[in-house]
């Protein structure tokens, strides 16, 4: 499909060449006193509004005459990334609020006069579109109709649209209330135009909610590699509310002060600051008791260092069984705490006092074995070794000893072994 070509700009293509020349050299604006500072916001604002509100119609135009088929890029969220250098989820949000926009020809006009923000015409269109469509959705009229109604033929016993109602009522809030108060008030308006089924579709709509949640949990951690980790995580509201709960508890000043001695409160943190230490307060607090056991041994952080390191005799940093480097002080600090296992080696490395022997691996020789061999030791088999059971080598019925020749096999290489010498693996 080709795209029409015109011989002339077109109106709205020499309207932004205009305001593009006005805005590439507007002056200096050191210039501008109080109130001509506060009227230029106020109208810079305005023309943002403005702006939104024709973004809005190209896209629409765009998917209308194909500019994605026409450029060989899928949809016109994926141009738009490309062609703006934007990030897709912002390419692709874009493009849904257009359509919700086209949708709410009211809400669009709102937006191009300036009397709606681009945030709140965004909560309002969107708002509406999720609601049934208009002939499924009808609620009995509250008051008579109005003149332009009754023109059409409509009674006070007419049903109304809800997404007429949520549109005349949303816009109203609007000249009151921002785009986060406006979407508070958008999920609670069932309990304004249909207050008798509100309850019943509350609850139907936080099911599907929480159900949507669910599938949309995400945790994921990076390592920069300068003694810092990254996280990102997406979880339910409840437990989002209770992290946040629990983040305020350890961040009060009674909570730091015990925490970390008597200057351990600092009012001067800033909030983000003092909610990460928080965070790993509580990350300290859990112990491997509250957790499951990982191939026998609970979720016990192993921190690998010589005797001279953890008396304080050389300062020699500490290794974590999952790779991470950390200090000796830090090493020292953890080694103290229960639920931190020092993993402590004499000067030509080998393991010192790891349990005793018995039919089983005792946890403490689980974790020795996994310090020194972090993965299954088959072959291109990367399974970490706490998720491993420990395989006596030579077998037990052989006469091998439970001591730290134990290997540690993922299950699927365990009993492939013990299939190989006609035995059943034991139960770990």
């Amino acid at each position: 499909m080709k795209m029409a070509t015109r011989s002339e700009p077109h109106g709205v293509r020499e309207s932004l060449s205009v305001a593009d020349a006005a805005l590439r050299d507007p002056g200096d604006v050191w210039r501008l006193g109080t109130a001509e500072v506060a009227a230029a916001l106020v109208e810079l604002t305005g023309l943002e509004a403005r702006t939104a509100a024709l973004k809005a119609q190209l896209l629409v135009q765009a998917e209308q005459a194909g500019v994605d088929r026409e450029s060989g890029c899928p949809s016109v969220a994926v141009w738009l990334a490309e062609a703006t250098r934007t990030t897709r989820r912002s390419s692709h949000r874009a493009v849904r609020v257009a359509q919700a926009l086209a949708e709410c020809p009211d809400v669009a006009h709102g937006l191009a006069a300036g009397r709606l923000m681009p945030d709140q015409a965004e909560v309002i269109a969107l708002a509406v579109t999720d609601i049934p469509r208009e002939d499924e959705a009808v609620v009995p009229r509250i008051g008579p109709p109005t003149a332009q109604e009754a023109a059409a033929g409509a009674t006070p016993t007419t049903p109304v649209p809800v997404r007429h109602l949520a549109t005349d009522y949303l816009l109203d809030q609007a000249r009151h209330h921002d785009a986060g108060a406006l979407r508070r008030l958008a999920s609670r308006f069932w309990e304004i135009v249909d207050p008798v089924a509100a309850d019943a579709r509350e609850c139907a709509a936080l099911e599907e909610q929480e159900k949507r949640a669910e599938r949309k949990l995400r945790f994921s951690m990076v390592d920069h590699g300068d003694g810092t980790m990254e996280g990102w995580f997406r979880i339910p509201t409840r437990h989002g509310a209770a992290l946040r709960t629990m983040l305020i508890a350890l961040a009060a000043p009674k909570a730091q002060r015990a925490r970390h001695g008597r200057g351990g409160y600092d009012p001067t943190l800033r909030s983000p600051h003092r909610s990460g230490r928080s965070f790993c307060d509580l990350i300290d607090r859990v112990t491997d008791s509250d957790l499951p056991d990982r191939g026998g041994c609970g979720a016990t952080v192993v921190v690998t260092m010589t005797v001279e390191s953890l008396t304080g005799q050389l300062e020699q940093a500490g290794l974590l069984d999952t790779g991470e480097r950390i200090s000796a002080t830090e090493a020292r600090r953890l080694a103290a705490r229960a639920g931190i296992i020092p993993a402590v080696l004499d000067g030509v490395g080998m393991v010192l006092d790891w349990g005793r022997t018995r039919r089983f691996h005792t946890k403490a020789q689980r974790l020795a074995i996994a310090t020194m061999r972090r993965t299954c030791v088959d072959r291109g088999c990367d399974v970490p070794a706490t998720w491993c059971e420990i395989d006596h080598d030579p077998p037990w019925a052989d006469g091998g000893g439970t001591d730290l020749t134990g290997a540690p096999r993922c299950p699927f290489h365990h009993r492939a072994r013990h299939r190989q010498q006609g035995q059943d693996p034991p139960r770990c």
